[in-house]
Order: C-alpha cells, then structure tokens, then sequence
C-alpha cells in the first residue's frame, strides 16, 4: 500500500493563538501534531514530518533549497505515491513556483495552506490538508508539475495566484483557471499543462529584485539596485507593460552594466507586447535590451529570472526565449 508524505514548513495552518496577545504565531504547531489522522478521515497512509516552523514570509532560496532536498529525499522511497507541502499562503504561489522550476519527478508535489488557524471556528485547514493528499495520491496527476490545492481547486503552480487576504476562497488562476478539482475523496481533473521546463540551481541565487512602475515614478530605485550589485530586475509595468518615460534613463543605465531586465504587467490578466512607439513603453525597453516577460506576474518572473541565473542560464538571447512561454 503507497503512502502521501506531508512536509509541514509553518504558516497559518499550523499557527497557535498567543494567549498573552490574542494573535497568532505563525508555524507553532509541529507537523506531526498538525497532521490529525482522525481529522482527516481518509483511508490513505499519511507520514508526517516538520521541516521548518516558520511564517511564509520568512521563506527564502535557502529554505526552498533545503526543502528541495527534502522532498527528493523522501521521493526515493518507491512506496510514496505524492508530497504535500503546507505553506504559508502569502509566499505559497512563488514557492510552488520555484520548486516546480528545480524538480524533475513524475510523483505529484502539491502545496496547501490555510487562511484560517486550526484552532478557528470553520477552519479550512483539515480539509485543505486533506484534498491535497488526496491529488498527491491521484494517478492523474502524475507528471503535472507542481500544484497548488485550495479551497477544493486545483492549480497550476505557474498560474496560481493568491487574490483574497482573508477570504477561504483565496487563490484562482487568472485566464487559464483550475486544472481540476477535489471532491469528496476524489480528485476530477478537466485540462493539463502543455508544457514543463526544468532547471538545476548550481550558484548562489544572486539579488532579483522588482521594481513597480506607477503615475509619475522615476529611476532611482532602479539605480539604487544597479549600484548595489543587482543581477536582474523585474519592471511590474502599466498596462501592456510600460513604464514612465522618468524610467528610461535608469534602465538603459542597468542594462549597460549588465543587469537583466524583464517588463512584466500589474495587470492580472493578459501578455507584456509591443503596441505603441512613445518613451517607456514595450517597444522602447526591448530597443533597449529589456526582456519582455511574457503573461508572467512579477513575482512569478522574478522566481524565474532568480532560477534561470542561479542555474547558468545568463545570455540575453536565452534568457528571452525562457521568457516567450
């Protein structure tokens, strides 16, 4: 008989009310105590181990990487049938990211979380725990990559986003939508990505940072990072990706001192494109050397660009074709 692999990381799902303050602290409980096989109520084998006990916004590249290693680890036992993950919610969408960049298994990985505690009256974090053993355990999703499972729906790691601060409905996959979803004990899947890629981090994930463009806003962040030893920066541009003319100077500056520089959109919906010819829109950064990043949000664009150059990919050209899917 397989079993499911929970790795616990922290978060408001395993968050434990502070009596002396009446808040939480993020990540308390142990995974082994979160883990509640009564509560989950499932006739799947379910092993459970902390890895980390932290708050999601503790996360980083070091963590992820020990995480990685983890996940691998336990992959070599033939009688695992899937991971589950859980995770902070406000991190979770550029976690799921990076670990579906840097893993190569056909065995599903799903992360979860939670929006409320477990000790929360309605709490949702039992049963996303519960749904995303079940998709870890499904055949079908087998070879997917990364998912994220919550609130019953099933996501792409690459197109999840999080949309609600509070709310249990809070992620959705703008444009592309749910993969499937969990009902009842049973994962139902309607669509599967086209495409996976995979990258093997062999440096230090240098410093990527992003920058968002808004009314008015000039280059001296832009600058400050050149000056500070950026490798790469993400523009979160207006619309199809422009940023203001004020821009212009300070990225032509980063790109001549060898910065990466990728234009993304704020918007939630629609692809980075060259449509008009005033200063600082798409066609004025790519005449400049600027990388356009596609659909990618600019948190999803930075995880990429930090994978891609933590891995060796770092010529322009490479760096744009990574970028047009």
């Amino acid at each position: 008989m397989g079993k499911v692999i929970v790795l616990t990381t922290g978060g408001t799902i395993a968050s434990v009310r502070n009596e002396a303050t009446g808040l939480f602290t993020s990540g308390a409980m142990p995974g082994e105590k979160l883990v509640d096989r009564n509560r989950l109520d499932l006739d799947i084998e379910v092993e459970a181990e902390s890895v980390f006990q932290v708050p999601s916004n503790a996360m980083d590249f070091g963590k992820l990487m020990i995480l990685r290693a983890k996940i691998l680890e336990r992959l070599t036992d033939e009688d695992v049938l899937g991971i589950v993950v859980t995770h902070g919610t406000d991190t979770l969408e550029e976690s799921s990211y990076f670990m579906d960049l840097v893993l190569d298994c056909r065995r599903p990985v799903v992360f979860t979380g939670a929006q409320r505690a477990p000790s929360d009256e309605g709490t949702d974090c039992y049963t996303n725990i519960r749904d995303a053993v079940v998709a870890a355990a499904c055949p079908d999703c087998a070879g997917l990559g990364v998912l994220v499972v919550f609130n019953e729906g099933v996501y792409c790691a690459k197109y999840v986003r999080k949309m609600h601060a509070f709310n249990m409905h809070a992620f959705t996959a703008f444009t592309y939508g749910q993969l499937g979803y969990v009902d009842k004990g049973q994962c139902f899947l309607s669509q599967k990505p086209l495409r996976r890629e995979h990258h093997v981090p062999t440096k230090a994930f240098p410093l990527v940072e992003i920058v968002k463009a808004s009314l008015g806003s000039d280059g001296d962040v832009i600058n400050y990072l050149t000056d500070s030893g950026a490798a790469g920066i993400v523009l979160e541009g207006l619309g199809r990706g422009h940023v203001t003319p004020r821009f212009m100077t300070a990225v032509q500056r980063a790109v001549d001192k060898g910065v990466h520089v990728v234009i993304t959109t704020t918007c939630e919906q629609g692809r980075v494109h060259p449509v008009y010819d005033f200063p600082g829109g798409v066609r004025d950064l790519q005449a400049r050397g600027v990388i356009a990043g596609h659909d990618y949000s600019s948190h999803k664009a930075r995880i990429k660009l930090s994978v891609l150059l933590a891995s060796g990919v770092d010529s322009s050209q490479d760096l744009r074709e990574a970028f047009s899917v």
